[in-house]
């Protein structure tokens, strides 16, 4: 099996994660995102601007959070050197599955959705760092503007270069699949959401068991080359 077809793949799967974290934010605690600071920072601009004390408290806590989870994973996987799979990657998701399991269980009670924003963003800041350290076409899993940015960039020299073959990148290819698994993430959990709340959070705890289970596997001490 090809391990950087494999790593691709795992690395668009922490998109649909990050799609489906973002609308449980959005529908089923605080109308926030928590994986998508671009847009969290509008909604709390618009929320201060209109007098909605909740829903700037909610962005001001899902901000607040994603910054710890950044933090926390670049303590992580920061100093490490450049390898296929670092170990320290593995490390912060691996955290970010205990966050959101975590998350998971509270749901089962009364819990504060302060604290339920808190540990969604902070999940995605851990995700975030974690992904960006791979360094696959300059990839996040989270931040989608400079992704459609960089794709669109790429389709439009690729066109107007002097090559006969204007054969789109793979790079390109792969920035156009972020953002549509990015999309089908958020889809599967608005249909999922309104009638089985939090739920659809088991998706992406699984999903990140397993890429920790098959990076740990087949990746473990890989060069990249």
């Amino acid at each position: 099996m090809n391990a950087a077809r494999d790593r691709n793949i795992m690395l668009l799967l922490l998109c649909l994660t990050a799609g489906i974290v973002d609308v449980i934010g959005y529908l089923s605690i605080g109308h926030v995102f928590t994986a998508n600071m671009t847009g969290n920072i509008v909604l709390l601009g618009l929320s201060i601007g209109n007098s909605l004390h909740a829903t700037a408290v909610y962005s001001l806590i899902a901000l607040f959070g994603f910054i710890i989870g950044v933090i926390i994973s670049a303590a992580i996987v920061g100093k490490q050197e450049k390898s296929f799979w670092p170990t320290g990657v593995t490390i912060a998701l691996a955290v970010e599955a205990a966050v959101l399991l975590l998350f998971a269980c509270l749901t089962f009670f009364e819990s504060s959705p302060h604290l339920l924003i808190l540990l969604l963003s902070i999940a995605m800041g851990l995700q975030t760092t974690a992904a960006r350290k791979l360094g696959i076409a300059g990839i996040s899993t989270t931040v989608l503007t400079g992704t459609l940015a960089n794709f669109f960039e790429d389709v439009t020299k690729r066109f107007l270069s002097n090559n006969n073959q204007k054969v789109i990148h793979k790079d390109a290819w792969l920035r156009a699949l972020t953002i549509v698994l990015y999309c089908l993430g958020a889809v599967i959990a608005a249909l999922a959401e309104p009638e089985h709340p939090f739920v659809v959070i088991w998706i992406p705890i699984v999903i990140i068991i397993g890429i920790i289970a098959v990076a740990g596997t087949r990746f473990h001490g890989k060069s990249e080359g």
